[in-house]
């Protein structure tokens, strides 16, 4: 119990901090570049310190990768502390180049989604080429200004009164009935900055990692739902993440009706514009199956989120699978094709470098396309594995709508996570999947299914 009151303790804390440092910063702006560049040099030369002091006293036991890491981390924190503390006016001048930047990625994102659904004849593309203009405002106003500090901080201020306001709503809904709850609309929510969701999950790998390094087990896991809610969850929301390309990002599907729903750029003859785009390709897929796949071929670790819906959820979860599958179309990899016509025995899995041809061998999983609709044209920025899922989850009312342009699935996680943290929530369960949890699932099968013979 006293964690979920500390828990509450943090929300407050940070939401009314952050709130506070966005008022501030919008009232004096210039006159708080040489304290905040100070601040945030000791804040990184602590967490500096930190990581020397984490090599030394578990150095012995962390890989070479995890030390290098540490190594790189600590030197990169002092350095750019020295920096921040040494050239205050350059550091946020560079931050106002940055933040250009990274409105403009998100301007790019709402182009590929403009580009997206006019290639599909889909509704709704002009306001995307309205958020497009909405993003351009801003950067149109840095500019303008000359990316001046004072405009920056401006913006930044801006963002840390909703943030600030977006945590303080989170820590109201825990005292909000869960039958209310249920009922409530979805609304957009301020995310953290995409560049920094985006590697939330590749960030609680790493801890993962170094922590069974240290201990040989995985860490505990602090559950905010009932004890007595013991039935299997109603859905699952699966986030991968690996230390390898784009598994650093992370991967985003879902479990539900006995079957893995899973969305991405997987047809490679089909990639355009160096992989942004392609046709969408969704697959379904045995649970233990994939889940061993994606462990111990993939290399992964695979964080799921059990959730509980009513029955009037459930079943509109339900009619947005069924009307999403309603437009998909099969289809094979060329590794299945191949094993068909020719015969498996006749076919070698290495002269196929795809990773639907990997899949289908490793799962016999089945793959489709889209004749029509949104998923038909897949999109690195906005159509990908997070949209998918936040079109069926939607359906239960949650309100994962990303206000920065970007959906990744660290936003997923990072909500996620939260609503598991909290008591009397609908995310009931969680449960990490690596590859000491896949042999002990086997060998409970194997023991279960050697009783039942018995």
């Amino acid at each position: 119990m006293y964690r979920m009151y500390l828990y509450k303790a943090s929300l407050f804390a940070f939401g009314a901090a952050l709130i506070v440092l966005g008022i501030v910063i919008v009232s004096q702006r210039e006159v708080l570049i040489t304290p905040l560049a100070y601040f945030a040099g000791a804040v990184l030369m602590i967490h500096g310190g930190l990581n020397i002091a984490e090599f030394i006293a578990h150095g012995g036991r962390l890989g070479q990768k995890r030390k290098s890491a540490k190594i790189f981390t600590a030197v990169w924190n002092v350095a750019t502390a020295v920096l921040l503390m040494a050239l205050p006016e350059l550091s946020f001048s560079l931050a106002a180049y940055i933040l250009a930047a990274y409105l403009l990625f998100n301007a790019a994102s709402k182009i590929a989604d403009f580009i997206v659904a006019k290639i599909n004849h889909q509704q709704g593309r002009f306001a995307a080429l309205a958020a497009f203009v909405f993003y351009m405002i801003f950067v149109g106003l840095l500019a303008g200004t000359g990316l001046r500090n004072d405009t920056f901080l401006v913006i930044a201020g801006v963002y840390c009164i909703l943030f600030g306001a977006e945590t303080l709503s989170d820590l109201l809904t825990l005292m909000v009935p869960q039958r209310i709850k249920n009922d409530l609309k979805r609304h957009i929510r301020i995310s953290p900055p995409v560049f920094v969701s985006t590697f939330i999950p590749l960030g609680t790998l790493r801890y993962i990692n170094e922590y069974i390094s240290v201990n040989d087990k995985l860490p505990e896991l602090t559950a905010g739902s009932s004890e007595t809610d013991t039935d299997p969850p109603d859905i699952e929301v699966m986030v991968h993440v690996s230390n390898n390309g784009s598994g650093k990002i992370g991967h985003l599907d879902l479990f539900f009706d006995g079957e893995i729903i899973s969305y991405g750029n997987h047809d490679h003859s089909s990639h355009r514009l160096f992989g942004v785009f392609g046709d969408g390709v969704m697959f379904t897929a045995e649970k233990e199956t994939y889940l061993d796949f994606s462990v111990n071929h993939d290399r992964q670790i695979v964080f799921s989120y059990g959730i509980r819906l009513t029955q009037e959820q459930l079943e509109a979860v339900r009619a947005e699978v069924q009307s999403i599958k309603a437009l998909a179309v099969p289809w094979r990899p060329p590794y299945q094709v191949a094993c068909e016509e020719k015969g498996e025995e006749n076919v070698k899995l290495s002269d196929y470098h795809d990773y639907c041809s990997e899949l289908w061998n490793g799962t016999r999983a089945s793959f489709f396309k889209f004749s029509e609709g949104k998923f038909r044209t897949y999109s690195i920025l906005s159509t990908n594995c997070v949209l998918l899922t936040d079109e069926i989850l939607g359906k239960a009312g949650t309100d994962i709508v990303c206000i920065t342009g970007v959906a990744s699935p660290g936003i997923y996680y990072d909500y996620l996570e939260r609503l598991y943290l909290t008591q009397k929530t609908m995310v009931i369960s969680k449960t990490i999947y690596d590859r000491k949890t896949m042999r002990k699932l086997k060998k409970g099968k194997e023991e279960k299914n050697e009783r039942s013979v018995s």
